[in-house]
């Protein structure tokens, strides 16, 4: 098509512009001509090289008032031939050209803010929709760029002959873009359930077009034509299934309709203008884009109602659940309410169980414990002592398990309670050393103690120590049949007064496999059945010491290797209460040379070790042949027989006794070797029990004597002179009792019923109640209750004797009005202590007793003065021989002479006026027949000066008369 216009210059602007607002025209050539002559041309459009604007732009300079004649011609292919001819002044042109930059740059940045904005909305909540309305801006901008003519800013050459004929494509890709937004956004298939078909068979439609217009199927015309057609329709489709999706509920789809109402509006207006049925300005010019702008924002609008509704749905949902949950919530914590109390109150039955199981057992458990120790004291055959021996073992074993599983209960129910106390770990540890060394001994296995230095007072529970230790140690002599046993104690000081106790068990036993550790420290459990059958036991020992150790803020652990041996370490962490510690260096061994023979390494390594830290120098010996080359003075030869090298004792004693020393103190593992060999007792100073200890090295240098007597006796003889009643309904516990009390100065009373108890509380005064508190008819707290009202012994002392373990049974005993708690089985030592906390003996003001009280001796003989000296001078008369008498036994330490001697005295004086040597007579017979031979030692000296001093004052009153 050619244009022809005729035009003069009558104004004072000589450059003027004259452009077609039309991108899409392949071809556009401008011929200026004036008198037949052309002056200037120019060949633009899409398919040629010479545009440098987005539309077809002519500058030319028109001569003044002379009229020229411009021709345009206008091909194109890809599109209809619109030209809309526009001339401005060069100024308005440029000024023009910058504002239609300004706006498309904001058209591009507001689609490109949108498109970023949902898309990285999408990354946070991933709705399809997001990424589809993302597809949908890229090809809008993608088309905009197109269809506005920007492409000639990237194509300097012009643009290639292939996209100038493909522009349709464009059209297709944003109605497929336009379709998946559509179906996503307004979830068709839910909201649109009539729309939703029809736009799936559209999106085929419109890529079969594309492949159409793609391979060149068809002329351009058509294409154009097809691609038009099918994009209106589908435009069409989208409308309807925004008003159908609307008119379902679905709110977001009214933004969706007024978005596609805009941009079909602004594409009506921008074609009309283009077509001429409205004039071509700025409006109708940049309509379209105006609509394709705001229908992207729309739709912006459209997501967040959408996020919105799905956020606030999903809220609801949350809503819902959470009070679906809370129902279900407090529907099971009525459960659990239920199931609390219900565990509660088995708890309750189970601790009651315990209680009375303890009860029943412990209480034959007393005697049979108190009556078989009994019999350790008394003189039988071998057999019978092998057969007590047996039964001790046994009752302990018993005494031992029920203890154990006590403890478990009390773990499992939270109730069991550290008790802290000053106390010697020193003492404690060589309790521990003396009884297991004995043991392990007797199986010839080797035991090692290796102390370090340790404060002398800590505080801690020292029964749940010893209990520790005590599994420990009996683990692993259980499971050694040879080798050592090592028992290792190390401390060190920790900031505010914290001292750490770390303590290794370690055995050359069976060990443990990696996999049985596991199941190590379960309750009632051990590594397998075999161990079972051949090491018997309750499976509880590792599990309780693990949580007494817990408890006492301490750690347990282990290291095994099966086949080689175990170690247990315990570390416990305790106030320190004394700053002065046990094992130091020591005035009595500084500088003592000490030569130790000892052919076990560890023994030898650990005994040399305590005497150096002592401070004495130390030579360790192995062989004997070193041994028998050493030269130099020696204070002290430990010599060393260990039970693992028996086959050698006889070659070791007869070179021991060859090596000088000062003193020779022989060392045993196995068999006395005194009792062995008695003549040993002329070489050595003195035979001791190995492993060294602190208490056995010190009594080497301050040459303490074992007592002959039992010291459990001595103990009971010199319990207070107190009036006990001791209640219980099993006559066995009250004969035991009578069996420790009867040879002391305790007046022991015994009933076998409360009532009986109340009786004779109501008729004598007690120093001290022994109540047992189950009891047939009357129980031991009905009985307490009734003591107190009687005006006796209304403040007497009332200890619950009972085998209930629970510390809460404890405490509601106290609070029942009783004063003090003894478990059962009844062990002589707590009884001894006792009674000694409550009961004292209470020593009168010392009477001065006259040597010779005439007004007595006249009383004594009915006033009879005569008959009176007569007495007292025959009396007189027989003192001499009884003092020389008295002297020799005790010389002699003859007590049963002494006894008889002492008694002839005491009742010759009782017809004498005598008082005084009365009074020491009776003291000391008294104490001769309770075999208190201190104090006989104090009394008898006292006793015979006063016979002198009764000789004197006679032969003074002789001579003056």
């Amino acid at each position: 098509m050619w244009l022809l216009t005729s035009v003069a210059n009558v104004s004072n602007d000589k450059h003027w512009v004259f452009s077609i607002n039309f991108s899409q025209l392949d071809s556009v050539d401008f011929y200026l001509v004036q008198n037949g002559k052309v002056i200037k041309q120019s060949h633009q459009g899409k398919a040629q090289k010479e545009q440098r604007f987005r539309v077809p732009t002519f500058r030319v300079e028109l001569p003044d008032s002379d009229p020229v004649d411009l021709y345009i011609r206008i091909e194109s292919r890809s599109s209809s031939l619109i030209a809309p001819l526009r001339i401005q002044a060069e100024p308005l042109h440029s000024s023009y050209f910058q504002m239609d930059s300004l706006l498309w740059g904001f058209f591009y940045g507001g689609l490109l803010i949108l498109a970023i904005y949902n898309l990285a909305l999408f990354f946070g909540v991933r709705e399809k929709s997001l990424i589809a309305y993302v597809g949908y801006i890229a090809a809008v901008i993608l088309w905009q760029f197109v269809w506005g003519g920007h492409t000639h800013l990237l194509f300097s050459q012009g643009i290639p002959s292939w996209l100038v004929g493909h522009s349709e494509l464009i059209f297709v890709i944003i109605g497929i873009s336009s379709g998946f937004f559509t179906k996503t956004f307004l979830e068709t298939e839910k909201h649109s359930p009539t729309a939703h078909p029809v736009i799936n068979l559209l999106l085929v439609c419109q890529a079969l077009t594309g492949l159409v217009c793609f391979v060149d199927l068809l002329p351009s015309i058509w294409k154009n034509n097809l691609v038009y057609g099918v994009g209106l329709v589908a435009i069409l489709s989208y409308i309807y299934a925004g008003f159908e999706a609307f008119f379902n509920k679905f709110k977001p789809a009214r933004y969706f309709i007024f978005a596609w109402s805009m941009l079909a509006t602004g594409a009506i207006i921008g074609m009309l203008s283009l077509i001429g049925i409205l004039p071509s300005n700025d409006f109708t010019t940049y309509c379209f884009q105006v609509g394709v702008f705001l229908e992207a924002g729309l739709f912006s609008f459209a997501l967040m109602e959408k996020s919105r509704g799905q956020l606030e749905s999903e809220v609801e949902q949350a809503t819902n659940d959470l009070r679906n949950n809370m129902e279900l919530i407090e529907e099971q914590n009525a459960r659990l309410d239920i199931a609390r109390k219900d565990a509660i109150k088995a708890s309750n039955v189970k601790s009651q169980f315990l209680a009375n199981m303890s009860h029943e057992i412990r209480t034959p458990l007393n005697a049979i414990l108190g009556f078989s120790r009994e019999l350790n004291n008394a003189s039988l055959p071998t057999d019978q002592q092998e057969q007590v021996r047996i039964v001790n073992t046994a009752a302990d074993n018993l005494l031992t398990i029920v203890n154990d599983i006590l403890d478990f209960s009390k773990i499992e129910a939270g109730k069991l309670q550290i008790n802290n106390q000053p106390f010697s770990p020193n003492k404690l540890l060589e309790e521990m050393v003396t009884i297991m060394a004995k043991s392990s001994h007797s199986k010839r296995i080797e035991f090692v103690f290796d102390l370090h230095p340790l404060p002398e007072k800590l505080i801690g529970d020292v029964f749940r120590i010893k209990q520790v230790l005590n599994n420990l140690l009996s683990n692993a002599l259980k499971f050694t049949s040879s080798g050592t046993i090592t028992f290792s104690v190390s401390g060190r000081s920790l900031p505010h007064g914290i001292h750490e106790v770390n303590i290794t068990v370690e055995d050359t036993g069976i060990g443990i496999s990696r996999q049985d550790r596991k199941k190590l420290f379960n309750a009632f459990s051990q590594v397998d059945d075999a161990l079972n059958r051949n090491y018997q036991g309750t499976g509880l020992g590792l599990v309780i010491s693990r949580e007494l150790v817990r408890l006492m803020n301490g750690d347990l652990t282990l290291k095994s290797v099966l086949g080689q041996g175990s170690t247990f370490n315990v570390s416990l962490r305790m106030n320190q209460l004394s700053q002065k510690y046990a094992l130091t260096s020591s005035e009595d061994w500084k500088g003592k040379n000490v030569v130790i023979f000892d052919p076990v390494p560890a023994t030898r390594r650990s005994s040399a070790s305590m005497l150096s830290i002592l401070g004495a120098q130390v030579t360790s010996v192995e062989s004997l042949d070193y041994l028998m080359s050493l030269k130099g003075q020696y204070d002290f030869f430990m010599a060393t027989v260990p039970v693992s090298k028996m086959g050698l004792r006889d070659t070791y004693l007869s070179r021991f006794v060859q090596f000088p020393a000062q003193k020779r103190i022989l060392w045993y593992s196995g068999p006395e070797p005194f009792a062995q060999y008695p003549s040993l007792s002329q070489h050595f100073h003195s035979q001791a029990r190995m492993p060294m200890t602190l208490t056995k090295l010190d009594s080497l240098v301050h040459h303490h004597t074992t007592p002959a007597k039992n010291a459990m006796q001595e103990k009971i003889g010199t319990l207070p002179k107190a009036k006990i009643l001791a209640v219980d309904d099993m006559e066995m516990n009250l004969k035991l009792l009578h069996t420790w009390l009867d040879h002391s100065p305790v007046e022991l009373t015994t009933t076998i019923s409360g009532q009986d108890a109340v009786n004779q509380c109501q008729t004598q005064e007690f120093d001290l109640i022994l109540m047992d508190v189950q009891m047939p008819g009357m129980d031991g707290l009905q009985a307490t209750r009734e003591i107190r009202k009687s005006p006796l012994n209304m403040g007497t002392p009332i200890v619950a004797v009972t085998a209930h373990a629970f510390k809460e049974e404890q405490e509601r005993l106290l609070a029942s009005g009783m004063d003090d708690y003894l478990p059962k089985p009844i062990e002589v030592e707590l009884l001894i202590t006792l009674i000694n906390s409550w009961c004292h003996n209470v020593e009168p003001g010392e009477i001065v007793f006259p040597s010779i009280d005439w007004q007595l001796a006249l009383k004594r003989a009915n006033q009879n003065q005569d008959t009176a000296k007569e007495m007292l001078d025959s009396f007189i008369a027989l003192l001499p021989e009884t003092i020389e008498t008295l002297s020799a036994l005790w010389d002699d330490q003859d007590y049963n002479g002494l006894k008889t001697e002492v008694h002839k005295l005491h009742g010759a004086c009782c017809y004498t006026g005598l008082p005084r040597m009365q009074h020491l007579a009776n003291e000391t017979e008294s104490s001769l027949k309770l075999g208190q031979h201190k104090l006989v030692e104090e009394n008898l000296p006292a006793l015979i000066a006063e016979a002198k001093k009764v000789l004197n004052e006679s032969k003074l009153k002789d001579s003056r008369s």
